[in-house]
């Protein structure tokens, strides 16, 4: 085996292991709210002509799969979610995010917040419901106080673009309003992950690590040999 065979088994090997991680990562986050599986595309470079033809595995950025997850029903009304397109809009330090997650907790003042503080907000600002009243949200997100009626509506834009920040955040996406959206309230959005399909490339991905490791074992030996040999 060549030098370049050698490193043609290394690419493959690294992009195996790297696909390995990102496998592991979305697996570990098959119960996470609002969780969107990320994915790895696998481009070839180099040569693909010629005596030294040869071409390496590079893994790419895929994006993530943004199907919405399953809805799962807990009657709290201040957990909100989003069936179809779109993003709750969310402020935490004089920042906007966008989140799927809408695991909200309402605080001492009656704002609707993240998990990590940040604050829901309505179309007329941060959302907050009067201390003392019960809420009630509608699929169209307009918000109404038990006493207060109408008091807000969500802010529910496409994000077309965004990036992925952690934690359930995204950034720099589109800020356009989703036209219709529909909010279900007393319900969470699961994490899209499809455990099935990822254990399958779990495996694929490590019988492709497994013969690129024997690939590279292969080349060392014959390389000791032909030195051995004076070849």
């Amino acid at each position: 085996m060549s030098s370049s065979d050698l490193y043609a088994s290394l690419s493959g090997a690294s992009s195996s292991w790297q696909q390995l991680e990102l496998i592991s990562h979305n697996l570990a986050n098959a119960d996470t709210t609002g969780f969107k599986a990320k994915k790895m595309v696998f481009e070839l470079d180099g040569p693909s002509e010629g005596l030294y033809a040869e071409l390496y595995a590079t893994p790419t950025d895929g994006g993530h799969d943004m199907r919405p997850g399953a809805l799962k029903r807990d009657e709290d009304p201040n957990h909100l979610a989003l069936e179809g397109d779109g993003f709750f809009v969310v402020e935490q330090e004089g920042e906007l995010s966008l989140t799927r997650d809408g695991a909200f907790a309402r605080d001492q003042e009656g704002h609707l917040r993240t998990t990590a503080g940040g604050y829901l907000m309505g179309t007329g600002g941060r959302v907050e419901i009067p201390v003392g009243e019960t809420f009630s949200v509608a699929e169209d997100g307009r918000i109404f106080g038990s006493d207060s009626g109408e008091l807000d509506a969500l802010r529910v834009v496409s994000g077309v673009g965004a990036t992925s920040v952690g934690e359930g955040q995204w950034t720099g996406g589109s800020m356009d309003e989703v036209d219709q959206p529909r909010v279900v309230q007393g319900a969470l959005e699961g994490s899209n992950v499809n455990v099935v399909e990822q254990m399958v490339e779990l495996i694929e991905a490590t019988r492709f690590f497994e013969a690129y490791q024997k690939a590279m074992q292969t080349s060392d030996e014959l390389d000791q040999q032909m030195n051995g040999t004076g070849g």
